[in-house]
């Protein structure tokens, strides 16, 4: 199938699962589990997220075999509110995950064009069997597992600021996944965030 019968097929899928979504009462799956702050500035200079797993899940002592993993699935959108990235990191308990904005969360995007300003959006969910994560399905949201921290360059001076919880409705878990498959769909490697730093 051509391409561009690939991206209208897909168009269409994501429309009609979006209708159904917008239709079905919003329900809380959970009301600490999903985390949202800004960025600005982000071409011209560096800032970093850092997240820091609690240790709401499992043993921080059986780091080994992923004991205690949450993963971080994370959405990054543009000024116009479109999703450009998305990629899931696990962190062990009592661990810490520190990304670079420019790098590895907006310098992959689905358009091929950096944004400068924008949102980013963390759901901290379960591992699956294996520890795998998957950001295209939000599976089972942990309250509390995270705290994430974000630098902001402005005016010449560099702040940092925590992400705010906001309750995780099972709308906006229907659309961050299905949104995140479609920019991996479309990306062809493109719309992928990274865990860990660029060559």
């Amino acid at each position: 199938m051509p391409k561009t019968a690939r991206f209208f097929a897909a168009a269409a899928f994501i429309a009609v699962s979006l209708m159904s979504i917008a239709s079905s009462h919003a329900q809380i799956l959970a009301p600490n589990a999903y985390q949202v702050n800004y960025y600005a500035n982000a071409t011209r200079q560096d800032q970093q997220v850092r997240i820091v797993n609690t240790g709401q899940v499992g043993s921080p002592i059986d780091t080994a075999s992923g004991h205690g993993n949450v993963c971080a699935d994370i959405y990054v959108f543009d000024a116009n509110q479109e999703m450009i990235e998305c990629c899931s990191c696990p962190i062990t308990a009592n661990g810490m995950l520190t990304l670079s904005l420019q790098n590895q969360l907006v310098g992959n995007p689905l358009t091929g064009v950096p944004a400068d300003t924008g949102v980013v959006k963390i759901v901290s969910d379960g591992a699956t069997a294996g520890n795998a994560c998957d950001p295209q399905s939000i599976t089972a949201p942990v309250n509390a597992a995270f705290r994430a921290f974000g630098t902001h360059a402005q005016a010449g001076a560099v702040t940092e600021t925590l992400f705010l919880p906001a309750p995780l409705t099972t709308q906006e878990a229907n659309f961050l996944g299905l949104a995140c498959s479609f920019v991996n769909y479309l990306g062809s490697g493109r719309g992928v965030c990274s865990c860990s730093a660029r060559p």
